[in-house]
């Protein structure tokens, strides 16, 4: 067999992701690995080809589950999460004290400087008590920044901090991002507010001090090198070389992803082919002899991976690279997809979850996918005519451009579904944008390398590389911005079902090693469900809600943290969102990552309006997104603000998807299936609006039959009277509590008009500002209604057919809601 690695990598990794997934029953599966080694000792004995390598694979299996699920148990609940709960100070929110090791260089954020630590002890009152686990701080301050220098990767340091647990949003389709962080080792967030608050008590080892050393210097010669051209050229270049992404400008980011090209500024293989690929030029320019020049080189990958932080992505990459280098220097000229095998196992057994990790399944996902299609599926190489240099000159283009071509097409086919289920998008402007990526991510790699370098010992030559490195830098983000042009180039699809990947990959192992009509069958497999992916009705998708029962109309509330969206699905009409969501302050897409994936869940592929309460961030904060997504045939605003740049851009990139842009105003009404929806607010303005304001929130009352909503944006209680006087009472109303329920909202006037049977409140757990009030939630309690809260339930999903309202959130509860005199 010419790769004998993957009969162990292939299982074992599958055995790992199923463990971690659906855990493990420890007696079963030693017996099963017990009896699966014995069998294959027996088989190898008797020299029983296919029973050997059956065996080998079943025990691979079941060695990957034990190692998955005892991974994922110890990562989920390590003593200092337990700690954490046992402490009341610490559970309490008053500060404590950690002490432990630096995972990483700290990183400048927006508001000070952030790192991750591997906590070895915790105090809460006088106790020390040891513990293991991470935590990620935050520390606050221009204090913050001067003094992260000093907290580098291996050190170990004292952090008066308050924690807390990370707070999953608990929707329908959204995954949970507590067990995202468990799985990197991360268990607590928390935040210090001054750099005083932080000691570093005792130095990292003389290597992991060099380490840092030589990062911090790669850090400033490019600064002084590449940044006199363009910071932000600096920052991709810096990421390129050490993997500090952390002065990447968002929209940069977000642009590289949907393009396809990201990878190539993060440390991969193709950063280390690169390095190694210099490295062994240099040494034969020199005359270095092949086996020396291939140990040197193997040294200095090693000691690269190492100078990068060993994140595991940077892991990964090196490995390959020494294993690689290690055959070559052996003289062992196994296959490329064995040498990734064994990556992978080495990498898996050292890390189990990796196994689960998106960029270990993307990394091994499209280097196999290259190496076992490309030769297979790559044309007749044409012949050139002309002088032999020119014959060859024009070989060497037409391979290389065929190879790249090649490789990046099986890698987008490979990944295809997996991006969708991974991030919820597949992007085809890669096929086109790697040709123009990858010559040019080499380019600011070696001019980078060399004027991080120089800049020490010849300034001008290094600002001539490093002119070098911002030229191919700009054109990698320029070419980046053609899926602004061409949006079309990026599909927006819902992580397709376990069914689809089986189909998928069926298809195109056949349209790889199958031959004549099968190898056909497989084409045209491939050709079938791509469409049903991109396009994704909702039985091919992995999550969804069961409907309501028909002639019913459904209303949810989502659980966004502090913020507001609202989804409204009327019985033969076409579905409605209030509001979007939005983290104030933060580079997190919570559009992107919560309210998108909860509407997929919800079996939405369009949506007829989205309505824009009023301006503030944590209810529109989520609309880019979402407007990508489901190209709303209207977006509904209140009172325009003209100095408000996040709502002008969003008005230009709604009529850009072909999204009417309108206003409301009170007494408007509008029919939708079996609901009718007024405006009760806001009224003609009388003067042009310098900030957006609460009280020129859209207010809609959503009305079934006997059954009314109130959706009131974040209205206080100043025109609660205009609203209470526009209201039509009816036999059953909820009410969403305005402005996530703040004292400074449901005056007395208001909840008497209404009379609701039922109030959300749609809030983020611990939020800094108290809500809900508690006086406001006694007046809506003494007033008879029903409480349901966000930060306690999640996802709150009533639904109604005129006359009774029944009600489910995401922690299980149920109700029903009667009309008065029921």
């Amino acid at each position: 067999m010419s790769a004998p690695a993957a009969i162990v990598a292939l299982p074992l990794v599958a055995g790992v992701a199923a463990g971690v997934r659906f855990g493990a029953h420890g007696a079963f599966v030693i017996a099963f690995l017990i009896a699966a080694w014995t069998a294959a000792c027996a088989a190898f004995a008797l020299g029983r080809r296919a029973p050997f390598v059956a065996a080998c694979a079943g025990a691979a299996v079941a060695a990957g589950v034990l190692l998955g699920a005892r991974a994922s148990t110890d990562a989920l609940a390590p003593s200092l999460l337990a700690w954490f709960h046992d402490c009341h100070g610490a559970a309490t929110g008053e500060p404590a004290v950690i002490d432990g090791t630096l995972d990483d260089d700290a990183a400048a954020s927006p508001f000070g400087a952030s790192m991750t630590l591997g906590v070895d002890r915790a105090r809460c009152a006088d106790t020390w008590t040891a513990v293991s686990g991470g935590a990620r701080l935050s520390v606050g301050g221009e204090l913050a920044l001067r003094a992260a220098g000093r907290w580098r990767a291996g050190r170990r340091v004292l952090v008066t901090a308050t924690l807390r647990e990370p707070v999953d949003y608990r929707d329908p389709g959204v995954p949970s991002d507590r067990v995202r962080l468990a799985r990197r080792g991360i268990v607590l967030l928390g935040s210090a507010k001054s750099a005083a608050l932080v000691e570093v008590r005792d130095r990292a080892s003389l290597l992991a001090e060099a380490g840092a050393w030589m990062r911090a210097k790669v850090r400033v010669g490019v600064a002084g090198s590449v940044g006199r051209w363009s910071t932000k050229s600096a920052a991709v270049v810096t990421a390129i070389l050490i993997g500090d992404r952390s002065g990447l400008d968002p929209d940069d980011q977000r642009r590289l992803q949907e393009a396809g090209t990201y990878h190539v500024i993060a440390i991969s293989g193709g950063n280390i082919a690169i390095l190694t690929a210099v490295v062994l030029a240099l040494t034969r320019a020199v005359r270095v002899p092949r086996r020396g020049a291939t140990a040197l080189t193997l040294a200095l990958v090693a000691f690269y991976g190492y100078l990068a932080g060993l994140t595991p992505s940077v892991a990964r990459a090196t490995l390959a690279g020494v294993i690689y280098l290690a055959a070559r220097l052996f003289d062992h000229r196994g296959p490329a997809l064995n040498a990734v095998a064994v990556a992978a196992v080495v990498a898996v057994a050292a890390a189990p979850l990796d196994a689960v990790d998106p960029g270990f399944i993307l990394s091994f996902g499209a280097t196999v996918g290259i190496i076992v299609a490309v030769d297979r599926l790559l044309p007749v190489r044409r012949r050139s005519a002309g002088p032999a240099w020119s014959r060859r000159a024009v070989r060497a283009v037409w391979l290389a451009a065929l190879g790249l071509g090649g490789a990046t097409l099986c890698a987008e086919v490979a990944l295809a579904p997996v991006s969708a289920r991974l991030f919820g998008r597949i992007s085809v402007a890669g096929l086109v944008l790697n040709f123009a990526a990858i010559p040019l991510m080499s380019v600011a790699q070696i001019a980078g390398l060399g004027a991080a370098v120089l800049f020490f010992v010849a300034p001008p030559i290094a600002s001539i590389c490093g002119l070098a490195a911002h030229l191919a830098t700009a054109g990698l983000l320029r070419s980046a911005a053609l899926v602004d042009v061409a949006p079309w180039l990026v599909f927006d699809a819902p992580p397709p079902a376990a069914w689809v990947l089986v189909w998928w990959y069926s298809a195109w192992a056949a349209a790889i090693f199958a031959r004549g009509r099968a190898r056909g069958i497989g084409i045209a497999g491939v050709a079938v469900i791509a469409p049903l992916m991109i396009a994704s009705p909702p039985f091919v998708r992995a999550e969804r809600v069961a409907p309501p029962p028909p002639g019913w109309t459904r209303v949810v509330f989502l659980d966004v943290g502090q913020g507001d969206a609202t989804l409204v699905l009327p019985a033969g009409g076409a579905p409605v969102l209030v509001d979007t969501g939005g983290v104030p302050g933060s580079t997190f897409d919570l559009g992107r990552h919560v309210t998108v994936p909860a509407l997929w869940a919800f079996g939405l592929g369009r949506l007829d309006a989205v309505v824009l309460t009023h301006g503030d961030p944590d209810h529109v904060g989520g609309a880019p997104a979402v407007i990508r997504a489901f190209a709303p045939r209207e977006v509904w605003e209140g009172v325009a603000v003209p100095r408000d740049e996040s709502v002008r851009r969003l008005r230009v990139q709604a009529e850009a998807r072909g999204s009417v842009w309108r206003t409301v105003r009170a007494g408007g009404s509008f029919s939708n299936g079996a609901m009718s929806l007024r405006v009760l607010n806001p009224p003609d303005p009388e003067w042009e609006r310098q900030k957006v304001r609460n009280d020129d929130s859209v207010v809609l009352e959503a009305r079934v039959g006997d059954v009314a909503f109130l959706l009131p944006g974040d209205a206080g209680r100043d025109v609660d009277a205009a609203i209470a006087s526009r209201w039509e009472p009816a036999s059953i109303a909820v009410v969403k509590a305005p402005h996530h329920g703040s004292a400074s909202a449901s005056s007395p006037g208001l909840i008497a008009a209404t009379h609701p049977a039922a109030v959300v409140f749609s809030s983020g757990k611990g939020n800094r500002f108290g809500h809900p009030a508690p006086s406001v939630m006694e007046r809506y309690i003494a007033a008879g209604a029903r409480v349901f809260r966000t930060d306690e339930e999640g996802a709150i999903v009533m639904q109604t057919d005129g006359k009774s309202v029944e009600v489910w959130t995401w922690n299980g509860r149920r109700e029903a809601l009667r009309g008065r005199g029921r």
